[in-house]
Formats: C-alpha cells, structure tokens, sequence
C-alpha cells in the first residue's frame, strides 16, 4: 500500500489552483450545486482512484461512488461520482481526472505485459525501476502494483545491487569474490544481486556467491542459455530480465527462463482516456 500524506494531497490541488479558480470566481455561480462523473473510454486497470477521492473531499464534495484501484473496467464504467457546489466541481476537475489518467495508463501497461508474460510463465514476476519520473514515485509506484507488478526497488535504500560502475572502482568483475565476500561480513540478512552484460560476468558473479543475477540487454535467446548455466552453478539463484524489457519481447524473456522483468517500460506512454461528464 501506497500512503499518501495529508500535505501531498494538499500540494496537488495546490499546484493546480495556486491562488483560487479565476474562472469559477468570474462567472459566480452563486452556490450552485452539480455532479462530476468519471467514465472509462476504454478498457483499463482503475489507479489513484483513492486519491481522487481524498481531493474531491477535501473541496467540500461529497463522493457517492468509487471504483478502487486495481480494478479492470471496460469503457464506459464508473471510475467515480460525486457532488456538492458547482465552483468546488471546477476547482479539482482536471487535478483528479489527470491523476487517474496517468496512473491508470501505467496501471494498464503493466497489466497487459504481465498478463503477456505469464502465458509464457505463470509464476514470472513484474518489477518495475525506480526510473519513474521526478517526483512521481508514489503515483508510479501505486500504479505499478495496482497493475500487478512489484517495486525492482524504491529507493537506493532497499537492495544491494552491484553495476559495473560500482565495480570500476572496487577491481572489476574479476575482484567479485572480494567485493561480496566484503558485503556478506557486513551485512548477512540480505541478497546480492549483481548485474551482468554477459554470460561471463554473470558465471563470475555466481562462483563469487550472488544470490541473483541481472541481465542488462542480453538477447532473449542468449538469455535462455545463460539462464540454464546459471541454474546448473547454482540451482537457488534468480535470474533477472532488465534492459530494453517491454510490452513486445517480455513473453519472450519469460519463455527463456526469466525468474523476474526489471523494467521502466509501463511508466512511459500514453495515459488512459477518462470522460468526465459535469452537470
């Protein structure tokens, strides 16, 4: 689960209503009261519904229906309804509409890859980068899951996952054995996981006691090879599909043997398509 502070929500209307709705002020609707509804045009994993929720309420609206999020709904399905005062209405329209469409977009994205993927292997698992826009890891990371993927990691707190740029100033691969024998004396609850643009590198990483193994851009049939060895060095390691992992070749990568797809590719595309029908 996804926590929103009160302050976040805040600063979303914040953000979009700095200093009030001029156009609402304008026009003065004199206490009118209406309803916003918000319909799917097409089929889509429902995300941030919650929190539209929280946004309209927070402007005096009152929320009659919600669809939650992680919900697969088909075009024109009720995402959310409510009312109260017209200016209100105007105030958080887009703010929430926007919010949903993004996050359901990347909800969407990560479904559909999954539900590709898994025909291949049903017990394959989604983990989705920290390569989320700036300032989005909460809305993206919501999404995400509510699509069915997992978080690869949220912050540079969670893994330890050694590059080649880490190890350009500890050996190189060569130096592995060193390196994770250092980590393990140091910290012994956690996995190693240690990203490998060979076949080479990884065997190395595995003879050095890696507990996982992340491809970076090796080919879907090279994978496969690369993942068997693997497994006959070490029956308990997992192996990783990252790099270039998207909605085309994921059935692939799973296919070839992939434990887990580390990909950003659900966070970059088109948002889902909300109605929004005000009266």
């Amino acid at each position: 689960m996804i926590f929103f502070t009160e302050e976040e929500i805040d600063r979303i209307i914040e953000d979009d209503v700095p200093m009030g709705d001029m156009t609402s002020l304008m026009l003065d609707f004199s206490g009118q009261d209406g309803q916003i509804r918000l319909l799917a045009r097409n089929p889509m994993v429902v995300c941030c519904s919650e929190e539209a929720e929280r946004i309209y309420k927070k402007v005096g609206l009152t929320v009659k229906n919600v669809t939650a999020s992680g919900t697969f709904i088909r075009p024109g399905d009720l995402i959310i309804e409510a009312e109260g005062k017209a200016d209100a209405i105007h105030l958080i329209w887009r703010t929430g509409g926007a919010m949903i469409e993004f996050a359901s977009g990347i909800a969407t994205r990560t479904y559909s890859l999954l539900e590709n993927a898994r025909k291949e292997n049903s017990s394959i698992t989604l983990a989705g980068t920290r390569k989320h826009p700036p300032f989005m890891k909460k809305i993206a990371l919501k999404a995400l899951m509510a699509g069915g993927g997992v978080p690869h990691r949220t912050g540079l707190s969670d893994t330890i996952l050694i590059f080649k740029e880490h190890l350009a100033f500890k050996g190189g691969y060569d130096n592995l054995p060193a390196v994770i024998e250092q980590i393990k004396n140091r910290q012994k609850e956690r996995k190693i996981v240690v990203e490998a643009h060979t076949p080479e590198q990884a065997f190395l990483a595995i003879e050095a006691g890696a507990d996982a193994i992340q491809f970076d851009k090796l080919p879907a049939e090279e994978f496969q090879n690369a993942a068997e060895k693997c497994r006959e060095m070490n029956a308990n390691v997992l192996v990783l599909a990252a790099g270039g992992v998207n909605g085309k070749n994921a059935a692939s990568y799973a296919k070839a043997g992939a434990d887990v797809l580390v990909t950003s590719w659900m966070y970059f595309g088109p948002p889902a398509d909300v109605k929004a029908e005000i009266c």
